[in-house]
């Protein structure tokens, strides 16, 4: 009764939408969260699968809203009530909570207020109970608003707040609170050293790092078997300051006014050893600032107020020991000079192109350059153009990244570079589809779409090709064309990962790491805490476990092991390792055929019939079934063409099912023969068509007479070239369209 007064009222309004009209810009707002949300999901590198559950929440939500306003007619009862209205309104602040979360726990900077474990799953499960109150409040069709499916959600958080604490945990770097001084990092953690042209890792402390080691695991144990609410490590305060002034350095309308820090002349003094680096467009001169080896290197000053800023920003990034360390400007001779510090092997890729580098120090090497990166991110800058060429390596051995010419905040407008054939060998797919190289640069119609955004899955590629380039200790694509390579990955090649027959386990794991970070796809790139883990899983299971104070101690072990001896035994050669015979390319056996060479042909299929290849078992029958090379065999035809009809080959089902014809003994099996008859039909195979067309359009094998039906199958396979079918259809002067 109540509903029918209520549509009584709506008939005297001009109209439905009259009704509507106070929701759609509820609707509206719904439709932007949803896409600012889903958009933020595609550069995640935190707590990925958690906020994947949010995404999910959020575009059901939509797509129920969606169907809710295309069914307003039906639906006007509800909008006319206030607390429909109300319970909508709910429903959008619900939304902007989901969003505030997802922002939260997906930046690292916003973290922070994250204190414990406790603390962020009993935001999540708030938020998430009160979108499933507003989705019955709405009446909204909304399938993962439901118990079950908050306790998988609340699953897949409780494994991101493991991977998060392990993260905090280990990551050190300056992005953390803990003290990480170079000093301390150099006398606790390990030391890398050249011995005899290679470069080694010797651990110090390492009894004291697995304490720690042990200790963190624990911790986790803990949270898994109790859900006690544990302290997240706190992540360094100045992150958020650094952030706040990157953004106002980038903001054109800025009036912040901020000055890199300007070195007396007098107080940089010669070095005892006169030293000049030289690169490929600057020199940089060794001189001595505050007793310390610092690097001078030239710069212009056209723009003093953009290279101020960006100075400014460099300055604070001192904090992390993985970033070059700035000093300030200064002058050398009336030269303007940056003022660095000194790295004594100059870049990784001077360092291993001179020296061998053992696996356990790329390992080592790698983690600390990807906490770089990650501090980098932390504070929202891309870096652009991570390669091997530009980190520096220390006196310590430590890793500096250096270069942040082409470095912007998150959202800044992309900068147009112009060495962009330089970068191009580490530039991900995405970015290498708007870019122009030299070659094209020539033609006038190509252009650079300076609109194409580069994204922190652009700098997760470039550290997937910086880990190869390491790995290799080679540049990516050597000596390649620029064409070539741009082509060759944007089409989803890559470089090989060919660790020799036998690669180790350090090279499976490592080989896994730059798979997952070179993805074709941005999207599916892993989210840089993750790589980070993989690379601390790495460096715990093979760097500090290959220390001789890992082992078990004396009265643990095999007391029997001191007494072997390869003298002892009767050792035989080493037997030869069978290389891998590849198959035979399948085209060259189609190729031998259609040369007549059927000897060729036959061991090519049979080859690849042996593997289960079922276009190979098609054709082994049918040279049965002819007698090419093999003496005829109907049975073996027979066979043949069934397991390759079966595995879904439309030639196949068609042979086999007019091998059920046994013509000599007027024997038929009328129901496979049609049900296999119709399998290729289905496929689109034209004989099949026709000989389908053909029973249904003379009413044969059972099959009652049906012209109509006949004509479209007749019709179907004249389309394809059917010669019998076109002859038909001629014949009965029916069109064939």
């Amino acid at each position: 009764m109540a509903e029918e007064i209520i549509r009584i009222s709506v008939n005297t309004m001009k109209n439905v939408n009259d009704v509507v009209g106070p929701f759609l810009p509820f609707v509206t707002l719904i439709t932007s969260l949803t896409k600012e949300i889903a958009e933020a999901y595609e550069n995640v590198q935190y707590n990925k699968k958690t906020c994947g559950t949010l995404v999910n929440r959020v575009e059901a939500a939509e797509a129920a809203i969606k169907g809710l306003m295309r069914q307003k007619e039906e639906n006007i009862a509800k909008f006319c009530s206030q607390d429909y209205y109300d319970s909508f309104s709910r429903f959008v602040n619900c939304l902007k909570h989901i969003k505030e979360f997802f922002y939260d726990i997906s930046q690292l900077s916003k973290f922070k207020k994250f204190y414990t474990s406790g603390n962020i799953k009993e935001t999540f499960e708030k938020i998430i109970k009160e979108f499933d109150s507003c989705s019955v409040d709405l009446n909204l069709a909304i399938s993962i608003a439901n118990n079950d499916q908050l306790n998988k959600d609340l699953a897949i958080l409780h494994s991101d707040i493991i991977e998060m604490m392990k993260f905090l945990d280990n990551v050190e770097g300056g992005i953390t609170s803990i003290n990480d001084n170079l000093q301390q990092i150099v006398d606790n953690n390990s030391e890398i050293q050249i011995l005899n042209k290679n470069i080694i890792i010797k651990i110090n402390n390492i009894e004291e790092q697995n304490n720690k080691i042990i200790e963190q695991n624990n911790r986790i144990l803990e949270y898994e078997d109790k859900h006690k609410s544990l302290d997240f490590t706190p992540l360094n305060t100045e992150i958020e300051t650094i952030s706040i002034l990157n953004k106002e350095v980038n903001n054109q309308h800025s009036k912040i006014e901020v000055k890199a820090k300007r070195i007396d002349p007098s107080k940089i003094k010669d070095a005892p050893h006169h030293v000049l680096r030289k690169g490929s467009r600057i020199t940089i001169q060794k001189r001595i600032y505050k007793e310390m080896d610092v690097a001078c290197k030239p710069i212009s000053m056209d723009n003093i107020q953009r290279i101020q800023k960006h100075l400014a920003i460099l300055k604070k990034l001192d904090t992390c020991p993985y970033i070059i360390q700035f000093h300030g400007l200064s002058e050398i001779n009336g030269e303007n000079v940056m003022i660095f510090e000194w790295a004594e092997y100059g870049t990784l890729r001077e360092l291993y192109l001179s020296y061998n580098i053992e696996w356990e120090a790329k390992i080592s090497i790698a983690r600390n350059i990807c906490r770089g990166l990650i501090f980098l991110h932390a504070v929202e800058i891309l870096h652009h153009d991570i390669r091997c060429e530009n980190v520096l390596i220390t006196e310590h051995m430590l890793p500096k990244i250096c270069n942040f010419k082409f470095s912007r905040e998150f959202n800044a407008a992309t900068i147009q570079i112009d060495d962009m054939n330089d970068i191009i060998h580490w530039l991900a797919p995405e970015k290498l589809n708007h870019i122009s190289t030299e070659k094209d640069s020539k033609k006038s119609h190509k252009k650079q779409d300076e609109t194409s955004s580069y994204t922190i899955q652009c700098d997760i590629f470039s550290f997937a090709m910086l880990l190869w380039e390491l790995g290799f200790q080679k540049k990516p694509y050597e000596n390649k064309p620029i064409s070539q390579i741009q082509k060759h990955v944007s089409r989803g090649g890559r470089e090989t990962l060919d660790f020799g027959l036998c690669p180790n386990s350090i090279q499976k794991e490592y080989r896994t790491i730059i798979e997952l970070a070179w993805a074709q796809e941005p999207s599916l790139r892993p989210g840089i805490q993750h790589i980070f883990n993989m690379l601390q899983d790495l460096y715990e299971k093979h760097v500090l476990q290959r220390s001789p104070l890992l082992r078990p101690k004396l009265d643990e072990i095999d007391e029997g092991l001191h007494k072997l001896c390869i003298t002892d035994r009767n050792i035989g050669p080493i037997p030869k390792v069978t290389p891998v015979i590849p198959l035979t390319p399948f085209k060259e056996g189609l190729l031998a055929h259609k040369e007549k060479n059927y000897e060729k042909a036959w061991k090519c299929f049979e080859e690849h019939a042996k593997v289960g290849d079922i276009l190979a078992k098609y054709w082994q029958g049918y040279y049965y079934l002819e007698g090419k090379y093999v003496d005829r065999n109907h049975a073996k035809a027979k066979e043949l063409f069934k397991d390759a009809a079966d595995g879904g080959n439309a030639d196949a089902q068609l042979r086999y099912a007019f091998c059920l014809i046994d013509k000599e003994n007027d024997n038929m099996d009328y129901d496979n023969f049609l049900k296999y008859l119709k399998m290729s039909a289905d496929k689109n195979n034209p004989t099949a068509l026709y000989n389908l067309g053909e029973i249904y359009l003379q009413g044969k094998m059972g099959i009652e007479e049906d012209e109509t039906k006949g004509i479209q199958y007749l019709r179907l396979a004249a389309l394809r070239d059917q010669p019998k079918a076109k002859e038909i259809l001629k014949e009965r002067n029916i069109n064939l369209y």
